[in-house]
């Protein structure tokens, strides 16, 4: 099991596929009109290569969000490919920028989000505003779609606010969440949490943190003791973290904020060790392409797409479906 089983699904369909076709053509639709000018060039332009081809594709990546200098070196690199490979055909070259761009975003193997055989500890990090409930509560429901139990830990305690919100979407999700007083301690809740979770026997337990820390020390500190809370708790039942908890810190940013992304993945890639990203809000902006230099920074893949407000608009990441969708199948 690589993230859920997503590549061996015993109860996959048809339906299923086309409704996960449907929902990365709603996510990337928008920015995928990024590349309506580069696109056209090639079905209508010359057959060959040539300095407008090059011209169209670094406009459209700029125009997507992919940073000046990341489309500058992804251009100079097709030429030189383009050239060793002896590529003369426009369509060619297309079919070896899909190969690169995949590349860009499977930076490594992922770590799995959950770990059959150990308690998982699934950490959402980000700045407020980002929808790391929202994103919290549409991977509960992936979890909880392939059998799995989970648990939630409301952790932002000085918003009164984000606590409800997750309390309501844990009830119309069916998953309890933990809570503390306003202003707790969210290690406390954390370590409530994890009590819980062993206790009931749950699969995952799911943390919801304030978004609040505006500098590296802080946020360091606080996201570090919430990390002690829970092995604290499996130790005092006398036994080794290591051997009973799976924990996973997730970096959720919000794709329309553009090239701030790239400073939060910085800032959060410094302060914590990440394993994976979250882009949410894809679905409502025209520069998704700002994914390039955000996995540059933080050097951790995407694990999963949010494209939309509902629960289930939510898509476990592939990078040649992504580059794929962008630069279409013919």
């Amino acid at each position: 099991m690589r993230l859920f089983g997503r590549r061996d699904r015993k109860n996959a369909s048809s339906t299923e596929g086309g409704d996960k076709l449907s929902r990365w053509r709603k996510g990337l639709n928008r920015t995928k009109a990024s590349f309506a000018g580069f696109l056209q060039f090639i079905s209508t332009g010359e057959a060959e290569l040539g300095e407008a081809f090059y011209e169209e594709l670094e406009d459209a990546l700029i125009l997507a969000d992919v940073s000046a200098a990341l489309a500058g070196k992804t251009v100079a690199w097709l030429r030189k490919e383009a050239g060793v490979r002896g590529v003369t055909r426009a369509e060619d070259a297309r079919q070896l920028l899909k190969q690169k761009l995949a590349e860009m975003l499977a930076t490594r193997e992922p770590k799995p989000l959950v770990a059959g055989d150990r308690l998982s500890v699934v950490l959402f990090a980000g700045v407020n505003g980002t929808g790391k409930t929202t994103m919290l509560v549409k991977i509960a429901r992936l979890l909880q779609d392939e059998g799995m139990s989970v648990v939630a830990a409301a952790a932002d305690t000085f918003r009164a606010a984000a606590v409800e919100q997750l309390s309501i979407w844990g009830e119309r999700a069916g998953f309890p969440v933990i809570t503390g007083a306003q202003g707790a301690d969210p290690a406390s809740v954390v370590y409530n949490t994890i009590e819980h979770a062993l206790a009931h026997g749950k699969h995952a337990v799911l943390i919801d943190t304030a978004g609040r820390m505006q500098t590296k020390s802080a946020l360091m500190a606080e996201l570090s003791k919430i990390s002690r809370a829970a092995r604290k708790v499996v130790a005092k039942r006398g036994e080794e973290p290591e051997e009973k908890l799976h924990e996973f810190n997730l970096l959720v940013l919000d794709a329309t904020t553009g090239q701030n992304a790239i400073s939060q993945a910085k800032l959060f890639s410094e302060a914590i060790s990440l394993h994976g990203l979250a882009l949410n809000k894809i679905d409502g902006t025209a520069k998704g392409g700002v994914i390039f230099p955000v996995v540059a920074t933080a050097q951790v893949p995407v694990m999963f797409l949010g494209v939309g407000e509902d629960m289930d608009d939510i898509v476990e990441f592939d990078a040649a479906e992504f580059a794929t969708t962008l630069l279409g199948n013919d």
